[in-house]
């Protein structure tokens, strides 16, 4: 396969930048992404579906502790690093051949985009739980030592 042939893929550093704008779930958009570019949809809907679950976990997980700024700041760069280094674990190997055989990334503006767009479906779908459940959502209630 020659360059002219080859996919423009989303790099790990898009890849980053976007999960910290916009949670895992935009990582798992752009790992679909490339694995569909690539051939293989299957992995795609697995990048996907684990993206979701991971965003899940980190929505219930402060619900388990005090909500500050601390806490949201680890879960946050918590996120980054699970990403980056699962994307490493699936798709490293894949980089490194794409960018000897010449392969073109996205623009980092466009990873940016992606995260910025994953952020704002993060956020209405937080509205809608809260809508829904009330604002309570995420907390567990739990009752205090007597």
């Amino acid at each position: 396969m020659n360059q002219k042939n080859l996919p423009q893929l989303y790099s790990l550093t898009a890849m980053g930048i976007a999960t910290f704008l916009g949670s895992a779930l935009a990582a798992g958009y752009m790992l679909a992404k490339n694995y569909s570019a690539l051939g293989q949809p299957q992995m795609g809907r697995y990048a996907l579906i684990g993206s979701i679950v991971l965003v899940l976990v980190f929505i219930a997980l402060p619900g388990l502790f005090t909500p500050n700024m601390t806490t949201a700041v680890v879960f946050m760069i918590s996120q980054v690093v699970l990403v980056l280094f699962a994307t490493n674990r699936l798709q490293g190997a894949m980089f490194r051949s794409f960018e000897e055989m010449g392969g073109k990334y996205y623009s980092v503006g466009k990873g940016v985009m992606v995260g910025v767009v994953a952020s704002f479906i993060i956020t209405a779908a937080w509205i809608f739980l809260v809508l829904l459940f009330g604002p309570q959502v995420g907390e567990l209630n739990v009752p205090p030592n007597s």
